[in-house]
């Protein structure tokens, strides 16, 4: 499906785009909040991000760590109550990072 919003980020050598989608129907009935949107947040490192070349796991601590900081953070900032019973999935993917 294509995104509704998406942004490309650089600072010096390192590039990460990040993509929005929804808000948008929750997709598992028992996340859902009646009275706000939900967040959830994907952070991935492409595997060839860096010149050390690091099988991918899905779901490593360091990614899982820095998507709860996103996702707290965009919860404190985008306004879940105008839309409730929703979702707003967001996925940020590091596409090169070199510091």
């Amino acid at each position: 499906p294509n995104a509704d919003g998406s942004a490309f980020f650089q600072q010096g050598h390192t590039e990460v785009i990040a993509t929005v989608y929804g808000p948008r129907e929750v997709q598992s009935r028992r996340k859902m909040a009646h009275d706000r949107a939900i967040i959830n947040c994907e952070y991935t490192m492409a595997p060839f991000s860096t010149a050390e070349r690091k099988p991918t796991r899905k779901s490593d601590r360091r990614s899982t760590e820095i998507s709860l900081i996103i996702k707290q953070t965009f919860e404190s900032a985008v306004l879940c109550e105008l839309a409730p019973r929703s979702q707003i999935d967001i996925h940020v993917s590091v596409i090169q990072a070199d510091g």
